[in-house]
């Protein structure tokens, strides 16, 4: 009888423990929750309309714990934000997110469907319809990938040749530039081999004083064809 009676304290004794720490737990889980709830988006961008539109973007982080966001779907969601790059997302624990980006840089203007769209260093189209640039660009004309257009920026500029001096440029069907410069000079690129073609303008460009209108065809290998309009 006695042991049948200990038996019947040993379950209540078990039951109650696992009743209150189920309690405790519980209480335990929602004070985690509760700590760290994102309550603070850290913006780090030096253009303060930007700041403004990332931060609506960002509203909706808000109050959800920190340890259920993923960084790399977060940064995903604001690359689509095509005026931005060099994209940062980073937790700051228990309670905030830290969103860094820079402003790509435009380097062109274009028309695609008869709309205008800025080309940014990012690799991106951006329309000029909700952006503005204040200093002039230059031109480009033509059905081109921005992959392309960077690739001869890159080149150009591993020459030292100065972007500015490009007023427009001229992309051809057959993957070729053409480049509208100072002074009305024309140069004629070809579409292979068009690092080779640029350093020989370069060399043409410092032992030759190029008169206006001048136009300079590289379109043949090895060669510069020089005919003044």
């Amino acid at each position: 009888m006695l042991q049948l009676i200990n038996k019947k304290k040993i379950y209540f004794y078990l039951i109650s423990f696992l009743f209150l720490s189920t309690i405790s737990n519980n209480h335990y889980v929602n004070g985690f929750k509760k700590n760290f709830l994102i309550n603070k988006i850290d913006i780090q961008i030096d253009r303060t309309y930007l700041k403004k539109i990332i931060s609506q973007n960002a509203k909706f982080l808000l109050n959800n714990n920190i340890f259920s966001i993923n960084s790399e779907i977060l940064k995903d969601k604001f690359n689509k934000l095509n005026y931005l790059e060099n994209i940062e997302i980073k937790k700051k624990y228990p309670s905030t997110i830290i969103i860094k980006a820079k402003k790509t840089e435009y380097l062109a203007e274009t028309f695609i469907e008869e709309k205008k769209y800025f080309v940014g260093r990012n690799g991106k189209f951006i329309s000029a319809e909700y952006h503005e640039h204040k200093n002039s660009l230059p031109m480009i004309f033509g059905t081109f990938k921005i992959k392309d257009f960077l690739k001869l920026q890159s080149d150009l500029d591993r020459n030292n040749i100065n972007l500015k001096e490009i007023k427009k440029y001229y992309y051809h069907k057959n993957k070729r530039w053409d480049l509208y410069l100072d002074k009305e000079i024309i140069l004629m690129l070809p579409s292979n081999n068009l690092n080779d073609a640029i350093k020989i303008f370069k060399k043409f460009n410092l032992n030759n004083e190029i008169k206006i209108k001048t136009i300079i065809d590289l379109r043949i290998p090895n060669r510069i064809i020089v005919r003044n309009g």
